[in-house]
């Protein structure tokens, strides 16, 4: 009975403190954007088919993080790009990064490039989601918080933006 007691004593102390409540918080959430689908771009020779998918995210200190992928079903190039800046205001999301693979001369790798796109839930402006191409961003330093493309086009698929 002695040697329970202490050993007893022993066991309750690890389980109490081991239940304690943390004074960690769960990360508080910042903004995302993701969507999918395909798109048509008229690049001044001739109109071009995309497919597309991102999925981007910021913490609450606005550090970004996320992937795009751009196919041109056309010319059958990729695109893959890091994004490393992303700038919700209302529906409207913009995203720069840089090229990290391509088959397309227009990006090549390391190349920094912005898009942005509007989710129509909420932005119901242009009459659905949409999106931009992929654009080389007129000065190394330029991220997405400089400015947006202004080419719109219509989204085929979902884009979700939460700001």
């Amino acid at each position: 009975m002695k040697v329970l007691s202490p050993l007893l004593i022993s066991l309750i102390i690890v389980v109490a403190l081991g239940t304690q409540p943390s004074s960690a918080t769960a990360p508080e959430h910042g903004l995302s954007a993701f969507g999918s689908g395909g798109f048509s771009f008229f690049n001044g020779l001739r109109t071009e088919t995309f497919s597309y998918s991102f999925d981007a995210r910021a913490n609450k200190n606005d550090h970004a993080t996320g992937l795009a992928e751009f196919d041109n079903l056309t010319t059958l190039t990729q695109v893959v790009v890091k994004i490393n800046c992303l700038n919700v205001d209302g529906g409207v999301a913009v995203m720069t990064g840089r090229v990290q693979h391509s088959d397309d001369p227009g990006f090549p790798k390391s190349t920094n490039v912005i898009f942005a796109a509007t989710d129509f839930e909420l932005f119901p402006f242009f009459g659905g989601d949409t999106i931009t191409p992929l654009f080389v961003t007129p000065t190394s330093d330029f991220d997405c918080h400089d400015g947006e493309p202004l080419t719109i086009l219509p989204a085929g698929g979902d884009i979700v933006i939460q700001p």
